[in-house]
């Protein structure tokens, strides 16, 4: 068939479907937008860590780097430049501070640079080179992070607080898109390698020496860094390591995000695919026409597939432009906790694997929703056109429905094997819940049709016998109409009352590692949620002369890079009481465990951890960090709500773990009956207004952790909630037009005698019928997959997860998407039902 003439048969199509049509494309549409902006979401974050990354590191493959903030001696770098086959090499130091201007502060990342980083051509100094700075006390900011805290001009003072020190520097530079790309939206602060060293009290040293090997020589130069490090206590990493740490952090939330991607996508398929079946029969009076013209199934394909490019462009289109609307203003790239640990910008970063993702699905559902009769147009006869077969009586009749009912039992089976045995792979679980669920669905609609029918007769009305009537007839339909809620209510069940179950766990976290204290005091700045900044304990013996105080004790923690993970070391003073945070303690006894934690030697290990390493209770093992410590396992707990785990030993361990006795709080306890906050205030009067140090109560800190957490997972629920109006405004829209299209249907059942009003419970009835079927099958799986995911969590990830069943949140779900879907096709339905009895005499 010639190009023109296929032209010609879809203009002519369109003028008799273009309702339908437009449906489809929104439909499909809805999932591409979907699609692509939780792709932009999860992607950004990671994005933003390596554009910085690149950024610094420039053409540099291998870096050598210190083990704490205190960074490594700075003469280490004549010895790195003395290793043959180095090209080039340059030391780095950076610091996380919180900078602050006229207008406000931000948490940033102090980057101190000299002239040889200029060698290896990273975009972050390729147009501020280090040596314009004149060797002052000056920095260079994004020209974004300049504006908000309203520093933009020359000379201009910018105030750090880091490590509980305060430093200045007059801006010497704002950079802007033009020279340093996407890094504007980084938050980082660029000076000379000296000035920044003088700022944050680290003289003669840097955090990582960055290393150019020549080519061919790359092995020589690493095993010789090897060696070097060695005696040092240094590590060897490949100069993208950063990136490799925020993609092991980030993973919980990305996989989790993509899976429900998943998930609205398929809801915007099957709304595509509920406004295609309108056109089905269409498109097999069509195939039929065709193949008796003599046209072979390569051409009738050819026909078809026309329909689903122009369907599937005009869908993309759309989609695209709603995901980055939805990606601007809604599916915000928060970095919640990770921005504790790792230089996380505020940039959309848009890739062509998420174009690629979110039209390649959305195009799919085109072809696959134009493409439902191919057994139509494979036939070896020309295919009469035949209406929709009943629900009971389709391909195979009963023997049709068992055998989907026995894959849905398999597939079920699986996920339950899954849920026990192997929650690692959860999202193939959930995978297979959602097949179970479609494969099941016909049972219990059909188990619904059977019952109304048998209740029918003592049923003076005769709108059940109408609504079964009609539901038998249009078997597919209906059941696409009540997928759509199915999978919808589903998703929204799973990730809602998993997410409730996880925040409940963290509340505890949160609760837990505030029970020691009643006051903290530790350097300023949001970058150090944590705890993980160290200082100089120069005020100890100040703060304990303050009235109401009855102690203050020194607690130390940080930040440790263990292979991939950067895993979060706690460690209170031997003192606390209590000194483990108790919910958290999976395997072991809490009293033991913290009696061989406060006695030294000892440490509890997150339990992913721990299995990566093959470790068990009172297994020993070897702590990397920068005096190597020999420790045993005393317990083994969740990842008290850091992503890559945490390891918890007393604060004296720690000081001789990391050969420093700097602190990075104080534990203040009070005296019975004195108010924290009246403590706080006095506290903060004794340090004055030019410390570096913040003062809060334990119960203002533990509602930060709370709120960052809540800010971390926001995404899943703005997911959850646009699953639940996609799948109403599908299922109401097809409703909706399946109603309109029978406008002849219901004018001859007018002529038989119904009144307007029984023609319009009937509808009510039906919509109510496959809904309610379709939402409480999806609830019922949903409470399912809450499960499923749960135990992924708690096992694979090590969150701490606060078991639970989530019966509200699944009857809250299936109330709003049966209410609203029922109220929508309320008024189109009556619409119709005002239809003239003649329209049925009509051919």
């Amino acid at each position: 068939m010639k190009p023109r003439n296929v032209l010609h048969l879809y203009r002519v199509r369109l003028r008799a479907r273009l309702l339908q049509e437009c449906f489809a494309v929104v439909g499909i549409a809805a999932g591409v937008a979907l699609l692509f902006a939780s792709q932009v979401a999860t992607s950004s974050l990671s994005s933003s860590v390596a554009q910085l990354s690149r950024g610094i590191v420039g053409n540099a493959t291998l870096q050598l780097l210190a083990r704490d903030p205190h960074g490594l001696e700075a003469g280490m770098l004549a010895r790195v430049r003395a290793i043959p086959g180095v090209r080039a090499a340059a030391p780095l130091l950076e610091a996380n501070t919180q900078a602050s201007g006229p207008r406000g502060g931000e948490s940033v990342e102090l980057v101190g640079v000299d002239s040889s980083l200029s060698r290896l051509e990273g975009s972050l100094v390729r147009h501020a080179s280090p040596s314009s700075f004149a060797g002052v006390e000056v920095v260079a900011l994004p020209a974004p992070l300049a504006h908000t805290l309203g520093v933009t001009k020359f000379g201009e003072e910018v105030t750090f607080r880091l490590d509980g020190r305060m430093a200045a520097a007059g801006l010497y530079e704002q950079l802007h898109a033009s020279q340093i790309g996407p890094l504007t939206s980084s938050p980082i602060a660029v000076a000379p390698l000296g000035a920044s060293q003088e700022m944050s009290g680290l003289t003669g040293r840097a955090s990582r020496i960055l290393v150019e090997p020549a080519p061919g020589r790359e092995g020589a130069v690493r095993a010789a860094l090897i060696r070097l490090a060695d005696g040092a206590h240094l590590n060897v990493e490949p100069a993208s390591y950063d990136e490799t740490l925020f993609a092991r952090a980030s993973a919980a939330t990305n996989q989790s995000t993509q899976l429900f991607a998943l998930i609205s996508a398929l809801v915007g398929f099957l709304f595509a695919f509920n406004a295609m079946l309108l056109t089905v029969p269409q498109r097999r009076r069509l195939i039929a026409d065709l193949r008796r013209d003599g046209y072979p199934p390569a051409s009738v394909i050819a026909v078809l597939l026309f329909d689903a490019i122009v369907l599937g462009v005009l869908a993309c289109a759309l989609g695209l432009a709603l995901g980055e609307e939805l990606s601007i203003h809604l599916f915000k790239s928060n970095p919640g906790y990770l921005s504790s640990a790792f230089a996380v910008g505020s940039q959309r970063v848009v890739s062509a694997q998420s174009v690629a993702v979110a039209v390649g699905g959305g195009m799919f559902a085109a072809i696959v929703a134009v493409l439902s009769p191919l057994r139509e147009i494979l036939s070896r006869r020309p295919p009469a056109v035949t209406a929709p077969g009943d629900l009971t009586a389709g391909d195979g009749g009963g023997w049709g429905l068992l055998k989907l009912a026995l894959g849905g039992v398999a597939c079920l089976a699986a996920a339950t094997a899954i849920l026990l045995a192997a929650p690692k792979l959860a999202i193939l679980g959930m995978v297979l819940l959602v097949a179970a669920l479609l494969l099941l669905l016909p049972l219990p609609l059909v188990a619904t049709l059977a019952l109304v029918r048998a209740l029918a007769p003592r049923i003076v009305s005769a709108v059940p016998h109408v609504a079964v009537m009609e539901l038998r007839a249009g078997r597919t339909r209906a059941l696409a109409i009540s997928a759509t809620g199915a999978i919808a209510v589903f998703g929204s069940v799973a990730i809602q009352a998993a997410h409730g179950d996880l925040l409940h766990g963290l509340e505890n976290a949160a609760h837990d590692m505030n029970a020691f204290t009643d006051v903290w005091v530790s350097p300023a700045g949001s970058y150090n949620l944590l705890k993980t900044a160290p200082f100089t304990p120069s005020a100890q013996a100040q703060l304990q002369r303050l009235p109401g105080v009855r102690a203050v004790r020194l607690y130390r923690g940080g930040l440790l890079d263990w292979r991939d993970r950067r895993v979060w070391v706690i460690a209170p003073p031997r003192e606390s009481s209590p000194l483990l945070p108790a919910s958290q303690i999976v395997e072991g006894d809490v009293g033991q465990a913290s009696a061989r934690v406060r006695a030294g030697g000892w440490a509890v290990l997150t339990q992913a951890i721990a299995e990566e390493h093959h470790l068990h209770i009172g297994s020993p093992f070897t702590l990397p960090t920068p005096q190597p410590t020999p420790m045993r396992v005393a317990a083994l707990s969740t990842n008290i709500g850091w992503a890559p785990g945490a390891i918890v030993m007393n604060a004296s361990d720690y000081a001789r773990a990391w050969g420093s006795e700097d602190a990075s709080a104080y534990n203040v306890l009070l005296d019975p009956g004195v108010s924290p906050a009246q403590a706080r205030r006095e506290i903060e009067r004794a340090l004055g207004p030019r410390t570096g140090l913040a003062v809060e109560t334990a119960q203002q800190h533990a509602g930060r952790q709370r709120t960052l957490s809540r800010q971390g997972l926001e995404r899943l629920t703005q997911i959850a909630t646009l699953i639940l109006i996609v799948a109403v405004l599908a299922m109401a829209a097809a409703m909706a037009n399946m109603v309109w299209q029978r406008r002849p249907r219901l004018a001859k059942l007018k002529l038989e005698g119904f009144p307007v009003g029984e023609l319009w419970r009937t509808i009510l009835l039906e919509s109510v019928l496959l809904v309610g079927v379709g939402c409480m099958s999806g609830a019922a799986f949903g409470l399912y997959g809450q499960q499923l995911l749960d135990r992924a969590l708690a096992n694979v990830i090590g969150f701490p997860v606060v078991y639970s069943f989530g019966a509200l949140v699944a009857l809250t779900s299936l109330a709003i998407v049966t209410v609203a879907s029922v109220a929508i096709v309320a008024l189109p339905g009556y619409l119709a039902t005002g239809v003239a009895p003649a329209v049925a005499l009509q051919d």
